[in-house]
């Protein structure tokens, strides 16, 4: 199992890094990889984080997909400026993830960047409050929900849930049974 986990400036610390850490700890083989143009990305916590490596677009080669694809939230998606939707070739990226039918996964207002690209059409699907009117096409859902898993698209409301969002992609990708133990070794869920 791999994932492809694409880091902007202003990424949300927790959401990104409490995924990849139980992703890691599944076993699935995780990619960190900035859309920023150098491999140190600042979080909107400003901490600085090395990514394995640069996302690349090019005209003769075509990223390839994962068995996950993974978008956290972050300080530009806030402030209502979405910087995944500005990286050449991305989307399509996206649009083959789930042409294949292959997990993706977006968290607080990152779920907005799917609705945009139109991965959210007749989806159930969650956000950061405020964002919803982005989730084009999408069937809205709201608190109490934390993680909403529709198909092959899991979104997360925001930071808060991003344990909840690693342990539902790992039972995805990995099964129930593994999501549970991984929860419990983890202390984040009561034997």
């Amino acid at each position: 199992m791999n994932a492809k986990v694409f880091l902007t400036d202003g990424f949300e610390t927790v959401e990104a890094l409490a995924v990849v850490d139980l992703l890691r700890r599944a076993g699935i083989e995780t990619e960190l990889i900035s859309v920023t143009g150098r491999k140190e990305v600042t979080s909107a916590q400003n901490i600085i984080v090395t990514a394995d490596r640069l996302y690349v677009y090019s005209d003769t080669a075509q990223e390839e997909t994962a068995d996950l694809l993974f978008l956290p939230g972050g300080m530009g998606s806030v402030s209502g400026n979405f910087p995944f939707e500005k990286i050449k070739g991305l989307k399509e990226l996206f649009l083959r993830q789930n042409d294949e039918e292959k997990l993706i996964a977006a968290i607080c207002a990152a779920p907005s960047v799917l609705g945009h690209w139109g991965l959210l059409k007749n989806k159930r699907a969650i956000t950061f409050p405020g964002f919803e009117a982005e989730l084009t096409g999408a069937m809205v859902e709201s608190a109490p929900a934390r993680v909403v898993v529709d198909g092959n698209i899991i979104t997360a409301r925001g930071m808060g849930t991003a344990l909840d969002l690693g342990l539902a992609i790992v039972g995805k990708l990995l099964g129930d049974d593994e999501a549970e133990k991984l929860g419990v070794d983890a202390q984040y869920i009561e034997a």
